[in-house]
């Protein structure tokens, strides 16, 4: 009610108001009082000009592109650079009770097949990086063994074992190898040095009376005669042995004497003195030849 009042209180202000302005107007010049309102209408103008100046510099600032020119009034030229067609924007549809149910489900079908695919994705990429295990030799022949051409540079008797002596041979490596062998009773220590042999590279090292062997020297025996085999003298330290009917190429990195132990049965030396695994000659990679015993012939390898 006290605001109504107050209302009703302001309007008959308002209304004497207009009321005395009236009776001015009636009581001026027609042409002073035209020239009044031309000048408060041309200062209006300016104040109007001044606000859409103010607007426009704002706007521009604010990188907003004026489609309308206020000095000229007409609408400025769209160009290609200035004037980008607006993109729509896209208006949630409201979804009705009986369409969430639907509508979730949906995404929940959408978010399982995602990660479905991500996992068939994953399995695929770690099952192409990882490389094939390569299989396994398990055949009980000449294939397991890394035979290579050896030199003996040096010879000496074990400290602690009069039946061994101790060699350094060159297997074709950054540095010789240490062989334990029990020749002592059957060959002299010039019958060794410097000679080129065969030896078994892989097969597992063992202490010899506080020795490490690291190899073994390959020999035609018998219980009375020990000789070494030897291959033609144009080969040279770390040329392989290869077998022909076997692939000799992929030796086991180490072999234990037990393993050796089932090998070595099947090689001999033939009616020529010739080394063979099952009756197939030993050659020197590179077509170097045979490898010989000396006088052995048909007596078992070692």
């Amino acid at each position: 009610m006290e605001a109504i009042q107050e209302k009703a209180k302001l309007a008959d202000e308002r209304i004497q108001q207009l009321k005395s302005l009236i009776g001015t107007i009636g009581q001026l010049d027609p042409e002073i009082y035209i020239n009044v309102l031309q000048e408060e209408n041309t200062r209006l103008k300016a104040r109007v000009q001044n606000l859409v100046d103010e607007m426009v510099t704002l706007e521009n600032q604010r990188g907003v592109t004026q489609q309308y020119d206020f000095v000229n009034k007409t609408p400025k030229a769209s160009t290609q650079s200035t004037a980008q067609p607006e993109k729509p924007v896209e208006v949630a549809q409201p979804v009705t009770k009986a369409a969430a149910p639907a509508a979730a489900a949906a995404a929940a079908s959408s978010d399982q097949q995602d990660t479905k695919d991500k996992k068939e994705k994953k399995k695929k990429v770690t099952k192409e990086e990882k490389p094939a295990k390569p299989v396994a030799n398990t055949a009980i022949d000449i294939t397991r063994f890394d035979l290579r051409v050896g030199k003996i540079v040096s010879v000496e008797k074990h400290p602690d074992a009069d039946s061994l002596y101790v060699e350094q041979i060159d297997v074709g490596e950054e540095k010789p190898r240490t062989v334990c062998s029990g020749l002592v009773k059957h060959l002299q220590i010039n019958d060794l040095n410097q000679k080129l042999c065969i030896v078994l590279c892989n097969l597992k090292p063992a202490k010899m009376r506080g020795i490490t062997s690291e190899a073994m020297v390959m020999c035609a025996s018998t219980p009375d005669k020990v000789e070494i085999l030897e291959p033609s003298s144009d080969c040279k330290p770390g040329d392989r042995i290869e077998c022909e009917g076997y692939n000799c190429s992929s030796p086991d990195a180490q072999i234990k004497k037990e393993l050796s132990d089932q090998i070595l049965p099947d090689m001999t030396t033939n009616d020529k003195g010739e080394a063979t695994f099952k009756g197939v000659l030993w050659k020197v990679a590179n077509g170097k030849g045979a490898v010989k015993s000396k006088t052995l012939v048909n007596v078992p390898i070692k």
